[in-house]
């Protein structure tokens, strides 16, 4: 008789929106992603990160003081 057990397998998404996520470096993503290939652009930014410093960066730095929010605060104020 053939083996039907089921096996139980985990999975996660990392570019899912569900649950916790914080910034990954790219071997972090990588050893989440399932297959050879995976979408290796950070689920919190959108960025690719190489290294921890990089990411340790990003996330002390303030929001106000980041490169994309005085574009879009010179967009908002441009339409007033």
């Amino acid at each position: 008789m053939p083996n039907t057990r089921r096996v139980q397998v985990r999975a996660e998404n990392p570019s899912g929106a569900c649950g916790k996520l914080d910034h990954m470096t790219i071997d972090e993503l990588k050893a989440r992603a399932v297959g050879d290939e995976f979408d290796g652009t950070c689920p919190a930014c959108g960025k690719f990160h190489l290294t921890r410093a990089e990411i340790e960066k990003i996330e002390s730095e303030k929001v106000i003081d980041s490169e994309s929010y005085k574009i879009m605060k010179n967009e908002a104020e441009a339409s007033e």
